[in-house]
């Protein structure tokens, strides 16, 4: 029995909040409007929507019917099936293994004429879904290993299968599902440890590709280690903790630097040399991050004007209005229209944290924490590899990139939650 299903009210329901809806449309508009000035004829004149633009007002208009759906719906029934959706998720996104099409490398599309769906964009809903209703069953609490495992089991499932189709950029986005634990009471140590292993992996991989034997870095390990345990040999839990994290720490270093060289495909190692300063490509992989930094540069203070991006307009960016849209907006409307842009974005997201932490219940909040943590993840990362300071590994900015599966489901998933905090008692 789920803890939260006695708590709605019933009878008298408030208003879907003003401020996070308003933001979303602003955030849609955005989308639409730069959507429009990348996919229009540089020789055009007067107003005319390319087959792009149009496409992105039919899924605008999917949206609006996903929205309507959502805040009639009763909230009871979004609880119900919260695991359905799941299974449904999980099973869609094994299925397309085998029946779906390939685009860019991942096989994680089906094809419907000239359309075409990504399920493991509603993987991420389902996801958030089902580990609210884990957590907010009753006599659930995150404490002792086997709640916490299920927990971090029920996001890894997915990610898992999203990885085997090849589709590395949304796989990470499950790693968000880490910072909705942490605010369930998820120890501090485990965001610690995993910023010390992303650290090794960076050092490991710049030593491999520097051909620097990885023994130094196992040297500085252990003597730094030994030099700990002889300050505190007193304490032996201490002497004994320090030990065990260089052993994993060696090992790990060792795994990464073996995985890197076997696993990774050579695009993949590509672009993450490109962001470690390892390797020049400007007409090869590094092509794209090369012309979108060019293009954000060149926006300087207030942009060049709306169509009137030479970068934009003579289609320097490949893929510039799905992945790549941001630095449409930098060379448009310059430092200050990405200033306003990251008010929107940060104003809702501050938003969404405000509307998770007055939920009166589990389900609510964690449904909440997860909109807010999935929406940074692809925000963030977006946003840090169209500048470079992050791999490119093609994720899209919610709400304003083109794409019918990612509008709907980052819309599914904002309204889900809109709507459980609209009867929360």
């Amino acid at each position: 029995m789920s803890s939260n299903s006695y708590k709605y009210n019933s009878g008298s329901e408030g208003k879907i909040d003003f401020i996070a809806f308003v933001l979303y449309l602003i955030l849609v508009t955005i989308g639409l409007v730069n959507i429009y000035s990348v996919t229009s004829d540089v020789n055009q004149t007067g107003f005319h929507l390319s087959a792009i633009a149009t496409k992105q007002i039919i899924w605008i208009a999917g949206a609006a019917l996903i929205i309507l759906t959502v805040i009639f719906a009763n909230v009871t029934i979004i609880d119900y099936f919260s695991y359905y959706a799941y299974i449904i998720a999980f099973l869609l996104n094994v299925a397309v293994l085998f029946i779906g099409r390939d685009v860019n490398g991942a096989k994680s599309w089906f094809g419907f004429g000239g359309f075409g769906i990504q399920p493991s964009e509603f993987a991420k809903v389902a996801t958030a879904m089902a580990l609210a209703k884990f957590l907010g069953t009753y006599g659930i609490k995150f404490k002792g290993w086997k709640n916490i495992g299920i927990s971090i089991g029920i996001f890894l499932l997915p990610m898992m299968i999203i990885l085997v189709q090849n589709d590395t950029g949304s796989a990470l986005v499950f790693m968000s599902f880490f910072l909705v634990l942490y605010r369930e009471g998820m120890p501090g140590y485990f965001l610690v440890s995993a910023v010390w292993l992303g650290l090794l992996s960076i050092i490991s991989i710049i030593l491999e590709q520097k051909h620097v034997s990885l023994g130094y870095l196992y040297g500085t390990i252990l003597g730094i280690s030994s030099f700990i345990i002889y300050f505190s040999r007193r304490s032996k839990q201490i002497s004994i903790l320090v030990a065990l994290i260089a052993l994993i720490s060696v090992g790990y270093s060792a795994g990464i630097g073996h995985a890197y060289q076997t696993i990774l495909k050579p695009y993949q190692k590509d672009r993450i040399e490109i962001v470690l300063g390892l390797k020049e490509d400007h007409r090869g992989m590094g092509y794209n991050l090369e012309q979108s930094k060019i293009a954000i540069g060149a926006g300087r203070l207030i942009g060049r004007g709306f169509q009137n991006g030479t970068q934009t307009k003579m289609g320097f960016v490949p893929e510039q209005h799905t992945d790549f849209i941001f630095c449409t907006i930098g060379e448009e409307w310059g430092f200050v229209g990405i200033l306003f842009f990251f008010g929107i974005y940060v104003g809702l997201l501050i938003r969404l944290v405000q509307l998770a932490e007055r939920q009166t219940d589990t389900f609510g909040r964690v449904l909440g924490y997860s909109v807010a943590c999935i929406l940074f993840f692809h925000w963030f990362v977006n946003v840090g590899m169209t500048i470079g300071i992050i791999p490119v590994i093609g994720i899209p900015l919610p709400f304003i990139s083109f794409g019918g599966s990612s509008l709907w489901a980052f819309t599914l998933l904002l309204f889900l939650f809109l709507r459980v905090d609209q009867v929360r008692k």
